[in-house]
Parts: C-alpha cells; structure tokens; sequence
C-alpha cells in the first residue's frame, strides 16, 4: 500500500512540473494544425475525385457498369 501512495506522490510532483502553453502559443499551433488538416482534406478529396472519374471513364469504356 505504501508503494501504491509513493507511486501517486511521485505522479503528482510530475504533474507540477508540467509547463502549459501559453494563449498566443495554443492559439498558432491550433491554428497551424487546423490549416494542415484542411489542406490535407482538400487534397485528398480533389484526388478522390479525379481517380473516380478516371475509374468511371475506364469502366464506361469497357462497357462495364
């Protein structure tokens, strides 16, 4: 039992020691985040979109669908 308390102590020292951003520093990496994640969005939906329509020329083509 007592290693289980040493073990909380120890986990709650660590916690102390934690550094937070600040505002501004959240604020641009969330800002960076977001715009990657909208660019990479975008660009696989604009491949997504070119690929089905090669895939559903060539399908057309061959008589199949």
């Amino acid at each position: 039992m007592e290693k289980l308390r040493k073990f909380f102590r120890e986990v709650i020292a660590e916690g102390k020691k934690i550094s937070w951003p600040s505002r501004k520093e959240l604020f641009t990496s969330f800002s960076v985040v977001l715009v990657i994640l909208v660019v990479t969005g975008l660009y696989f939906f604009i491949l997504d979109f070119i690929f089905s329509g090669v895939v559903t020329a060539i399908f057309k083509a061959l008589g199949i669908g």
